[in-house]
């Protein structure tokens, strides 16, 4: 490779043999001169008009899905690559088996091949990816190598991920809940009749436990004393699931991975069964999704992105909480309607979680709560538990 120290030596030496009359030193050392301004301007210019792509043959998929992945590199000038050498990388999670596929020293997997292009030539390779886990899987960064055709130059470029891959959350049985194939969610939910605050059929004297909100104010100037509204009696088929990421009471105790695996597919699997059943669902998570800083809430709905939503979002999810799930149960309630169902999916149980699903469950909401821990289940007086511990 030469360097500009070699230039101007060669140029150094045109002089010298100019000035003392040697005309084939002179021709050699001025042939060089020439390669070297050809090959300096055929390396300036190699990558220009280059492109580099990697398309995807699905947006989404399942873990144990294999996904085709097509990389091109197009070379739209009348300027030929001698020798370009690509260099690109996989993410954890993704997993391909061929020939040009290397590991490096930090484990990752690394596309490495060497190839030349004709002037206005395309290459095209196909490679079968595999997916081991959820997730969003960007392919790179790439670098491509390239210099002119008597290899005295070389330059670089570095070309950034492109695109994503989304691994959704693997769907579990149902059976593995514990629940059955025909209305899962139906067995979850809360028995009891909810009252609707938008349909008054009466009033009462006030008690000190009645919610402030519930005072029926004309009703008590009229009386002169205190009344409250009685509501009536109503459900409605909408679905909070408020997923817990803590797989430990304290934050030091670090995280058991399996666990909130087993909750996160365990929320999706729901999720699915419940859009199925004609609820309305929601998703509310006490953590965020990858290089977001916001808790995960996204309000029931019931239309056919919602799944896609929730999917996403939870394929998408860091396996930390930042915030105890029990003010996310508090957050859930409060853009709810009366009669619809508050579902804690969760592998711990702390006093807070059992505290706040009292407290709603007090106030007449509809509570529930999907055990998944391997402990003996909580008991929440007027709170349906189900237990579905980790199958051996």
């Amino acid at each position: 490779m030469f360097r500009p120290a070699t230039i101007r030596g060669l140029a150094f030496l045109f002089v010298l043999a100019l000035f003392f009359r040697a005309p084939l030193l002179a021709l050699l050392s001025a042939l060089l001169l020439l390669a070297a301004g050809l090959a300096w301007l055929w390396n300036r210019y190699a990558f220009a008009k280059v492109a580099y792509g990697r398309r995807w043959g699905a947006a989404r998929a399942f873990p144990g899905d294999t996904v085709p992945l097509m990389i091109s590199i197009d070379n739209r000038k009348p300027l030929p690559l001698a020798m370009l050498d690509l260099r690109d990388s996989f993410p954890p999670g993704l997993e391909v088996d061929d020939a040009f596929i290397r590991v490096d020293r930090e484990d990752r997997l690394v596309l490495q091949r060497t190839t030349s292009l004709r002037w206005y030539e395309r290459v095209t390779w196909t490679y079968q990816v595999r997916c081991t886990r959820r997730g969003a899987f960007r392919v790179g960064p790439a670098t491509l190598d390239a210099g002119d055709p008597f290899g005295f130059f070389r330059s670089s470029w570095q070309v950034p991920p492109q695109g994503s891959l989304i691994v959704y959350p693997t769907l579990l049985p149902l059976e593995s809940l514990g629940l059955p194939a025909r209305s899962p969610i139906g067995t979850l939910r809360a028995r009891q009749l909810i009252r609707d605050p938008l349909r008054t059929v009466g009033v009462r004297d006030y008690q000190p436990d009645d919610p402030f909100k519930d005072i029926h104010w004309m009703a008590s100037a009229r009386t002169g004393t205190l009344q409250t509204r009685i509501y009536e009696p109503t459900t409605a088929r909408e679905l909070a699931i408020v997923l817990d990421l803590d797989s430990f009471e304290h934050y030091w105790q670090g995280i058991n991975e399996e666990l909130i695996e087993r909750s996160i597919s365990a929320a999706a699997t729901l999720a699915q069964a419940g859009l199925r059943e004609g609820y309305a669902v929601g998703l509310y998570v006490n953590g965020a999704p990858a290089q977001h800083e916001s808790l995960v809430r996204l309000p029931p709905g019931r239309s056919p992105a919602q799944l896609e939503r929730i999917m996403e979002t939870l394929a998408r999810l860091t396996p930390y909480s930042v915030t105890p799930v029990a003010r996310v149960l508090r957050m859930a309630a409060s853009d709810l309607p009366w009669g619809a169902t508050i579902l804690l999916l969760s592998g711990i149980q702390p006093q807070a979680s059992r505290a706040e699903l009292l407290r709603l469950r007090e106030r007449g909401r509809a509570t529930a709560w999907l055990y998944l821990g391997a402990d003996t289940p909580p008991l929440v007086p007027g709170v349906p538990i189900h237990h579905a511990p980790p199958q051996a």
